[in-house]
């Protein structure tokens, strides 16, 4: 049965049915009545001095509504603790436990697990099994264990790309990221492991969505687009059941999507309605899907997610974009660059007190076009500097297999 609620007008949401306005400084209602059909609709009605919105709701957008509110309420009284808490330790140098051959072999055995178990995961949901929520944590807690052991060993596997295995190879990117970034902002580490956990299921909820639209090669329909938002709330819903939210893990799935300026999906909310956590999440998230290669779109190089992110100020928290980009690099492992000497290199260990001096792998001679016998360097000691970043398709480089060579020869 439909039931009628106030509003303010911030509150309002596309799709719902309005029956009277309340204008600023009048408790007057004013008949007005119809369904929101666009974003701009709602922008002519603040324009117009409109405070708030009597709404006829369906039970559906009743249930979406309460679910919002207690969304906030726990952004307001719990997630203060996730990088808020944190923000009066200074930020430590993460320094790798073991070198970066002896833990790359291990840890490109776990991301293959990783991106297993995820499309496992994905399969229980859509055939609507119980998710192993022991599994989760476990693969959470290795990955955590991994970053520690040596961050760049495990996050350099996150340049490896199948378009065709797009949404394991997201998820487990984005848990390896978001858990080095928390490691890096100096976060406790039980919070570390819910990040990472969060991540690694924040787009359970592509599960429910149909198969044809996920992997759709084009643009999407008008149907599509609001069929692909919905896997927010649907991710929602499956942890909700498989008893994995917590504050944490349900601020991220909720609000990863959404924006500063209120542009996101699926509830529009701004900035003052999203935690620092959910905007770290909105930034790796876009950071891996613009580096990532899917089916509509070639890969990008991270210089360009780092131009894009920094670009749109008013949809991204900058004060995280720069704390990102400084945990990554200007140059992130595994991307490829151009020294001076004419010959190609990849980035194996970043240096964060020099960025455009990290340590590097020698595999390409510019001069003849072939590869070489690959050679280490550390740019703090040799006469050497970085010109560019490389796109590897120039040169008809496979950056994956590379990264697999890389791998069998420690």
């Amino acid at each position: 049965m439909a039931e009628l609620r106030t509003l303010s007008i911030n509150e309002l949401q596309v799709g719902m049915f309005v029956k009277d306005i309340i204008l600023k400084n009048s408790d007057h209602k004013v008949k007005n009545q119809g369904i929101v059909n666009s974003e701009r609709t709602i922008a002519l009605l603040k324009k117009q001095g409109v405070d708030k919105v009597v709404v006829q709701l369906q039970p559906e957008q009743l249930a979406l509504l309460d679910q919002q509110d207690q969304a906030d309420q726990q952004n307001k009284n719990n997630l203060a603790i996730s990088v808020e808490e944190n923000e009066a330790q200074e930020s430590t140098e993460h320094q790798p436990d073991l070198p970066l051959d002896d833990e790359l072999a291990q840890a490109y055995a776990l991301y293959d697990k990783a991106s297993e178990q995820i499309q496992s995961l994905f399969l229980q949901a859509r055939n609507r099994q119980k998710i192993s929520t022991d599994g989760v944590e476990k693969l959470a807690l290795a990955i955590m264990q991994s970053v520690i052991k040596n961050e760049y060993a495990i996050t350099i596997l996150t340049r490896i790309r199948h378009h065709s295995s797009y949404q394991w190879e997201h998820a487990a990117n984005c848990a390896i990221l978001m858990c080095g970034f928390a490691l890096f902002l100096d976060l406790k580490h039980k919070i570390v492991h819910q990040i990472t956990i969060a991540a690694l299921i924040h787009d359970i909820g592509n599960a429910k969505i149909p198969e044809g639209i996920i992997s759709k090669p084009g643009l999407l329909s008008t149907h599509e687009v609001i069929a692909v938002e919905k896997h927010v709330m649907h991710g929602v819903d499956i942890c909700q059941q498989k008893a994995l939210l917590n504050p944490i893990i349900k601020d991220i799935i909720l609000n990863h999507h959404e924006r500063l300026d209120g542009s996101g999906y699926p509830r529009r909310v701004s900035e003052d309605k999203l935690s620092k956590l959910a905007r770290a999440m909105a930034i790796v998230d876009v950071y891996d899907a613009i580096t990532g290669e899917q089916t509509y779109k070639k890969a990008q190089q991270p210089i360009d997610a780092f131009r894009y992110l920094i670009t749109n100020k008013n949809k991204f928290d900058p004060s995280i974009v720069q704390q990102f980009i400084k945990y990554l690099g200007v140059h992130p492992v595994g991307s490829v660059i151009q020294l001076s000497n004419e010959r190609l290199a990849m980035v194996m260990v970043g240096n964060r007190a020099e960025p455009l001096k990290p340590k590097i792998k020698v595999f390409f001679n510019l001069d003849t076009m072939q590869h070489i016998k690959p050679r280490d360097i550390d740019l703090s000691i040799e006469d050497l500097s970085i010109v560019r970043a490389v796109n590897t398709e120039d040169f008809d480089i496979n950056t994956s297999k590379l990264i697999k060579d890389f791998v069998n020869a420690t």
